[in-house]
């Protein structure tokens, strides 16, 4: 069998087989995007990406148990700041993770402990990292990224 060459400069096109996306209808894809976001990396498991799923789910998980190692606050929506506000709102985009710690008895840390600003920052980084990471999945299942 003779393969064809390519011109110089041209790569060779990918088969259209490598580059199918599953189909997810709407109401799948809530409840995608609503697995993703209480269980981090789950929404990539669930489109049949294993690999990047459990990087996630490390990642998150532990950028979060380091927040809590390093006794980070919680932040509240009766304080009155915007930007208390929005720390709550980024520290409930962490999903199970956070009901989980505070279910356990884990109420928010100690603000004269040395780390506690760098363990409130691990939470919050931790909750917008799954938002990103709530909207790869979002992207992949709709068919806009390979």
């Amino acid at each position: 069998m003779a393969k064809k060459v390519a011109e110089e400069g041209e790569r060779p096109v990918k088969e259209a087989a490598k580059l199918t996306h599953p189909q997810v209808s709407s109401g799948n894809l809530f409840g995608l995007c609503l697995a993703a976001w209480l269980v981090p990396g789950s929404g990539h498991l669930l489109l049949g990406r294993k690999w990047r799923a459990l990087i996630l789910f490390v990642s998150i998980v532990g950028m979060f148990v380091m927040g809590i190692a390093m006794q980070g606050q919680y932040f509240s929506l009766g304080s009155g700041s915007y930007l208390h506000s929005l720390g709550y709102f980024a520290e409930l985009a962490v999903g199970a993770p956070m009901r989980a710690a505070t279910f356990f008895g884990y109420g928010g840390g100690d603000t004269y402990f040395v780390c506690s600003d760098y363990g409130t920052a691990f939470l919050i980084a931790a909750g917008m990292l799954n938002v990103l990471t709530v909207l790869d999945a979002y992207d992949i299942a709709g068919g806009r990224k390979p």
